[in-house]
């Protein structure tokens, strides 16, 4: 995998990628037909509802360790920009769509991921909703619609400068296709950085409490550091008043997420020595941990630990 734009390289480097408004770009592709059409909403304008205490019960069979579960659906998702699919990104999302023949490619704006959101949340989780939707910051709304997606509806995801290397059924061994049902890789293996899942390219498949658990925690976040600033809610926070995008709502988020909510399921602390020196994949739980060259090989070759491996 090569990430041509990418420079998180650290927990202490601000994330660079922006996701504005609502300009959308049709091509050779299909967009959903789900969201052609709905209702729309107004944002709310009164303080968002306070968070409800995630689910965290969990059956004998997942407390216990990994089982068989269903098969990744086959959908990839991406998210555009203001100036949708410009010329210079089309190369990296081609060369996915054109190795995975059999996938639903959907992409989504500002507009359609709200609409999204309030149609699959609205009934079990309007906490969620009415957080979400206050959100003002356009990159950290970007980063938790992923994980609310892949909750929703499993697949991948794919940022906009993400070129794959191989087809995604290629992806995971064999031998972890029925137990893995988050797939994420590392940005770095060394101890001179943060170790911490990439969050431009996310395998999932639908119903995870790993991913719910990384946009509870986002949002948590948000409301405490309103309170911090003392402002009104998450609507009157700006990017000049939150800390690193990367802790917020981004890699560092996402790790500390899953590896809480695999502390829960598996009934054990499992932290970041459990992703530390990984060479080959690596099951914990039911999160299949891909080693750093996988999806971040052009950044490690640079600054990381140099391992050598097949490039997704």
């Amino acid at each position: 995998m090569i990430l041509a734009f990418h420079n998180r390289l650290t927990a202490k480097v601000p994330a660079a990628l922006s996701f504005l408004t609502i300009c959308f770009l049709i091509l050779n592709f299909h967009r959903p037909s789900e969201w052609k059409a709905g209702p729309t909403f107004a944002t709310p304008r009164m303080k968002p509802a306070p968070l409800l205490a995630q689910e965290t019960t969990t059956s004998a069979a997942s407390s216990s360790g990994p089982t068989a579960v269903a098969a990744l659906p086959q959908r990839l998702w991406y998210k555009l920009g203001p100036a949708g699919l410009k010329d210079d990104l089309k190369p990296h999302v081609d060369s996915c769509v054109s190795k995975n023949p059999g996938f639903k490619v959907e992409f989504l704006t500002d507009e359609s991921g709200d609409a999204f959101v309030k149609r699959h949340f609205a009934a079990l989780r309007p906490d969620v909703v009415a957080n979400f939707l206050a959100i003002r910051i356009p990159i950290i709304k970007a980063d938790l619609l992923r994980y609310l997606i892949l909750y929703e509806f499993g697949g991948v995801w794919n940022d906009l400068d993400v070129s794959c290397e191989a087809p995604i059924s290629e992806w995971v061994p064999k031998q972890y296709k029925d137990q893995a049902k988050i797939v994420v890789g590392l940005e770095f293996d060394v101890d001179q950085w943060v170790r911490q899942f990439a969050s431009w390219t996310i395998m999932a498949k639908p119903k995870s409490p790993h991913m719910m658990m990384a946009v509870q925690d986002g949002l948590e976040g948000l409301v405490a550091k309103a309170k911090e600033r003392k402002v009104g809610g998450i609507q009157d926070l700006r990017l000049d008043m939150v800390d690193d995008i990367v802790d917020v709502s981004g890699p560092r988020r996402l790790t500390r997420g899953i590896l809480k909510s695999l502390s829960n399921t598996l009934n054990e602390t499992v932290g970041d020595g459990e992703i530390a020196n990984v060479k080959e994949p690596r099951l914990l739980g039911d999160v299949l941990v891909l080693p750093d060259y996988a999806f971040a090989d052009t950044m490690n070759q640079q600054h990381g630990d140099k391992k050598t491996g097949r490039k997704l």
